[in-house]
């Protein structure tokens, strides 16, 4: 509204200066310059919805741009002239003040004052088309943008999905194999073990299928998961945490930590037969929310081969990507003295739950 306002101050700027220069006369009352500067604004105002529809009929953008822009021109010189006679007739029927130099609306349009105003009605018509035109490629190419925005939303939300189900049937059948391995020597035990799976399901349902949760959430999952492998490993399995209390409330991606506790677990814990210590960290740090995991394990052997992560840690890579794209660091080191030290660093960003 303020570019219209200051657009038709600047048209009266111009008119009034034209109606200066014209040859009306050496007196140019205000009032009548304010008057026809009314009608000339009243007019093109008017004129707005009928030029606002031709530009959009016929945009520039459309492979046919010449032959639309052919068609435009046509329109602009027609309306120019239709609201050039309209203009002078309103003023010579209302308000003319030198009637007896022009006594005729013929002597009107034909005169120097005539023929200027149809000028200035053609330059005013094309101004405007050309406006309308730029705003309606604007707006359609903010649209298109706003489109292409959604569908990368929902393309990458499905695709997050589709990772996150992997996990679940990954993850249960990981517990339920362990579950029947120990149904025969231990059965109170497996029995202990399906009571905390059910609680672990029924907290993942009670999430939601939100994409992101607050860290002290993700723990949540975390312990749950944790105490099920404590019935199976016993006291030898020593978890350790370090969180900072502003790190708590950082969001990450739901199922974030699982599949990483579940590799310490399955390539740490259960292949030793002495105790065997996990150990995470959560800090923040320059804008960044750093986690670390570690945990004992059997002493790898050196190969210049690269790392094959398996399921869960792959999955959990492609959905950091999808997250983040390329603002995040995974590092997976073997430790001398055995087992894995991960190091994770995303943007810090305050959880809204």
């Amino acid at each position: 509204m303020a570019a219209v306002a200051l657009g038709w101050a600047g048209a009266t700027v111009f008119f009034s200066a034209m109606v200066a220069v014209s040859e009306l006369g050496n007196h140019k009352p205000l009032d009548f310059v304010l008057y026809l500067n009314a009608v000339i604004c009243g007019l093109w105002t008017l004129s707005l919805p009928l030029l606002s529809r031709c530009a959009q009929r016929f945009p520039f953008s459309h492979k046919n741009r010449f032959r639309h822009g052919a068609v435009l021109l046509l329109i602009v010189i027609g309306v120019a002239t239709l609201f050039w006679f309209l203009l002078l007739a309103i003023i010579y029927l209302t308000w003319f003040p030198y009637r007896a130099s022009n006594p005729t609306l013929n002597s009107v349009l034909s005169s120097k004052f005539g023929s200027d105003f149809f000028r200035v009605n053609v330059l005013i018509c094309l101004g405007l088309v050309m406006a309308l035109q730029y705003r309606h490629t604007r707006r359609d190419f903010q649209a298109e943008r706003m489109r292409a925005a959604e569908l990368e939303r929902q393309l990458a939300e499905s695709r997050l999905a589709a990772l996150r189900m992997q996990l679940h049937p990954h993850f249960l059948f990981n517990t339920l194999h362990t579950i029947a391995g120990l149904i025969g020597d231990q059965p109170a035990t497996a029995r202990r073990m399906v009571v905390a799976l059910g609680d672990f399901l029924r907290l993942t349902l009670k999430g939601g299928t939100g994409s992101v949760r607050s860290l002290a959430e993700e723990l949540e999952f975390v312990d749950l998961y944790m105490s099920i492998e404590k019935f199976r490993l016993g006291d030898r399995l020593l978890l350790d945490y370090e969180i900072e209390p502003m790190a708590a409330t950082a969001e990450v991606p739901h199922l974030l930590l699982q599949p990483l506790f579940e590799n310490a677990v399955r390539h740490g814990a259960a292949r030793l037969t002495g105790d065997c210590g996990i150990a995470f960290q959560a800090h923040r740090e320059n804008g960044r929310l750093n986690l670390c995991l570690e945990n004992d394990g059997l002493i790898s052997a050196p190969s210049p081969e690269a790392v094959n992560h398996g399921l869960g840690l792959t999955n959990t890579l492609a959905r950091l990507h999808l997250h983040y794209g390329a603002d995040f660091t995974f590092e997976y080191k073997d430790r001398p003295q055995g087992g894995v030290r991960i190091e994770l660093s995303l943007p810090w960003r305050k959880s809204e739950r």
